[in-house]
């Protein structure tokens, strides 16, 4: 896995042990500021949410440049590409015909 795909569930781990942590306090302390544990609850929901959005957005963008460097190899290397295809479909043609 890559350190900013385990970076950001790291950040998740600890938002969701922040939810935890504040949903305890609620419950040992619903007297009159109930109102008050809604709103940290709230914004901790919304942090979590940012950050779920944020690494939406670095995957996104992560697959969209991985995919535009395999087309562009592809495009430059086309004949070297069918080769190395053509080869790999050779082993495994005669990896299954050796099994029968």
């Amino acid at each position: 896995m890559s350190s900013g795909t385990e970076k950001v569930l790291d950040d998740l781990q600890k938002v969701l042990g922040e939810l935890e942590h504040t949903v305890k306090g609620a419950m040992s302390s619903a007297g009159g500021h109930a109102d008050d544990v809604v709103d940290k609850i709230r914004a901790a929901l919304d942090k979590a949410q940012g950050r779920i959005d944020d690494a939406e957005h670095a995957l996104g963008r992560g697959l969209r440049r991985g995919a535009r460097a395999a087309d562009d190899y592809l495009k430059d290397n086309t004949w070297t590409s069918l080769g190395i295809m053509a080869a790999v479909a050779f082993v495994v043609g005669f990896a299954l015909g050796r099994r029968q």
